[in-house]
């Protein structure tokens, strides 16, 4: 008998087709997340959840299915399920580390060039057909990545290719991490001074509750007039309406592709500012990443219905429970 793997996603047709060769799946089909009442009620009798950040995996939901093995997330945060519940249960959660490295690096440079150069205004100034045949000394005045000082939030892999990249511009890089990392070219500073010395803020560290707001009021307040907070981690980490609060005053700028929220509510005062350009949780979104995501992803699920150690597990510790 095939195993019953609830799939909370919409995935491509060839993915879906190998899925169904091995397991009985039930798919949520539609673009709008999953309800947590028809989660819950699908979960009962599965055997395994597959599901990407979009599919908040409550406690509630864990406790739906006695007979649960495994649950396999097509992300690297787990911040959607409850890993505490999830370990308590006995169940391995799967993830997808280190296979978005480079695509999330490239996005937090493309944000640094955008808001910095005013790439969006610009392409929009275009469209209205405001480009007159005028020219000033002051028209589109943008800053350069290659004068600037970039303060680095976090030094793992994503961080350290930020770092990188930026380095290949000319910038000095400043960094901090939990625990103190020596990175090539990275002069390490603490926390409060990288906000007041940075030109550019690049945050690259984990959602957890030593993170929460790890961006306060009181950082925010620290940023040189004009700077650039780039985030393309966890919307967590910023005091949202700090930062709004900021934008709105004209002090900083900001390239955002997460948020406190998601997807971002149509009431946003962030979609009514000039001075910060928004992307809809794109970090990842290549197609040769999100083609690794998955088949690591496929490869928990198979691995934890087959009883065995997930090769990408998000909460190791459920092992030393049994």
């Amino acid at each position: 008998m095939k195993s019953h793997v609830v799939v909370t996603l919409p995935l491509p047709s060839a993915v879906l087709d190998r899925l169904n060769r091995s397991f009985d799946i039930r798919l949520w089909s539609e673009s709008e997340p999953i309800p947590e009442a028809t989660l819950r009620a699908w979960v009962t009798g599965a055997d395994a959840i597959l599901c990407s950040l979009g599919t908040p995996v409550t406690a509630g939901v864990i406790a739906s299915s006695a007979q649960l093995q495994t649950i396999s997330s097509i992300s690297v945060g787990v911040d959607h399920i409850d890993l505490a519940a999830a370990t308590a249960s006995g169940l391995p959660v799967g993830h997808t580390p280190d296979v978005l490295v480079d695509s999330t690096a490239d996005m937090a440079l493309a944000l640094m060039l955008a808001v910095m150069r005013r790439i969006v205004e610009a392409d929009q100034f275009v469209r209205r057909g405001e480009w007159g045949s005028g020219w000033s000394t002051d028209f589109f005045l943008g800053t350069d990545l290659s004068r600037a000082t970039v303060g680095i939030v976090g030094l793992g892999p994503i961080g350290r290719a930020v770092a990188s990249r930026v380095q290949s511009f000319g910038a000095e890089v400043i960094g901090w991490n939990r625990t103190t990392r020596q990175v090539a070219g990275v002069r390490n500073v603490a926390l409060d001074d990288l906000f007041e010395a940075a030109d550019v803020v690049s945050l690259h560290t984990a959602a957890t509750a030593e993170t929460h707001q790890l961006v306060s009021a009181d950082r925010i307040g620290r940023m040189k007039p004009g700077a650039v907070l780039i985030n393309t981690a966890r919307g967590a980490i910023i005091d949202e309406p700090a930062m709004v609060r900021a934008l709105q005053a004209g002090k900083i700028r900001a390239g955002l592709d997460v948020y406190d929220s998601e997807p971002l509510s149509p009431n946003s005062p962030l979609l009514g500012l000039d001075n910060v350009v928004l992307v809809p949780h794109l970090g990842s979104a290549t197609r040769a990443t999100r083609a690794a995501m998955i088949e690591r992803a496929l490869d928990n699920l198979a691995s934890g219905l087959r009883g065995e150690l997930l090769p990408w597990c998000a909460n190791p510790d459920v092992y030393a429970k049994g």
